[in-house]
C-alpha cells in the first residue's frame, strides 16, 4: 500500500518521489529527503539525495524532479510538430558529438571507481563553439515548448553532481529531457528504469546539501511525532507535550516503497 503524501499532492507524484528515494538508496545515496531548497537558489526539487564520500571520492549530490503529466501543449499544432522534430534531430546530433568530444579530449575526463558511467566530463568548458550553439539552440526550442527554465538553470548553477527527470512511461520523450539530465521512467508503478544518462558535474556545495537534507528530513520526523505542530504560515513551533515516536519512525517510513 503507498503512504499517503502531503494534502496538496497527487497519489501519483508521491509515488514518484518515493520510487526515486528508492531508487537513490539503493545507489549508495543513504541521506535522502522529499521537498528540499537547493542552496544558493529559489528552487526546491521533489528529491534530494547525498552519498557520502567513498574510496578517496568525493561526496556525490543527486537530485531528482518528478513530473506526472505534460504541460498543456498544443498537440495539433504544425509549430509544435515541426519544434520536435529539429529538437529530436539536434539532441541526436548533441549525443554523438559528445561522444566524439570525450574521445578526442580524454584529459577533460577524470575516472571514477563509483560510476564509471558517470565519470565527470563537461564538453561545455572545451574549445568548440560548435557545441556550445548546439546547446543553445536546444534550450531556446525546449523553452518554445515548455517554458523549460528550471532544468536549464539548475545545471547551468551546477547546483548538483547528477539531475534526474523522473516520470510514467511514455510521458516524457527523449528530445524533451533538458541536456544534462538522466530520465528514469516508472515502469508499473514498482521500479524506475534509466532510459538516459546524466552528465556529472563538479560543484563545491555537497556539505551545504548534506545540511538541508539533514534539517528537512528531521522537521519531517518531528512532526510525525507530534514533538512540533505546523503553523498557517508554514512556520513550526514546539509543542506542549512529547511523545515519544511511533514504532516505524525511526526513518524506515522514508523507505518504505524503496526497497
Amino acid at each position: 500500500m503507498v503512504p499517503v503524501g502531503p494534502r496538496n499532492e497527487t497519489e501519483e507524484h508521491w509515488l514518484l518521489k518515493q520510487l526515486a528515494l528508492g531508487w537513490a538508496y539503493d545507489r549508495g545515496f543513504n541521506c535522502i529527503s522529499f521537498e528540499v531548497r537547493a542552496p544558493r537558489s529559489p528552487y526546491r526539487v521533489d528529491v534530494a539525495g547525498y552519498r557520502p564520500a567513498k574510496n578517496q571520492e568525493s561526496p556525490t549530490v543527486a537530485l531528482f524532479e518528478c513530473k506526472q503529466n505534460q504541460p498543456d501543449l498544443a498537440r495539433d499544432s504544425a509549430q509544435t510538430a515541426a519544434i520536435e522534430i529539429e529538437l529530436r534531430g539536434l539532441q541526436e546530433r548533441r549525443q554523438n558529438l559528445e561522444r566524439l568530444l570525450a574521445v578526442h579530449y580524454p584529459n577533460a575526463r577524470t575516472p571514477s571507481s563509483l560510476f564509471p558511467e558517470w565519470d565527470p566530463f563537461d564538453p561545455e568548458k572545451l574549445p568548440h563553439s560548435g557545441y556550445r550553439r548546439l546547446i543553445r539552440r536546444i534550450v531556446a526550442l525546449q523553452r518554445k515548448l515548455e517554458g523549460n527554465t528550471k532544468f536549464e538553470r539548475v545545471t547551468r548553477y551546477r547546483l548538483a553532481n547528477l539531475h534526474f527527470l523522473v516520470a510514467p512511461a511514455g510521458l516524457v520523450q527523449l528530445e524533451r529531457v533538458p541536456p544534462g539530465w538522466g530520465l528514469l521512467e516508472a515502469v508499473e508503478h514498482q521500479r524506475l528504469e534509466l532510459l538516459v544518462q546524466p552528465r556529472f558535474y563538479a560543484i563545491n556545495n555537497e556539505f551545504a546539501w548534506l545540511e538541508r537534507i539533514c534539517k528537512n528530513t528531521t522537521m519531517r520526523w518531528l512532526k510525525s511525532a507530534g514533538t512540533i505542530v505546523a503553523e498557517h504560515d508554514g512556520a513550526a513551533k514546539t509543542s506542549t507535550r512529547f511523545e515519544p515516536a511511533p514504532q516505524a519512525s525511526n526513518a524506515s517510513w522514508l523507505l518504505d516503497s524503496g526497497s
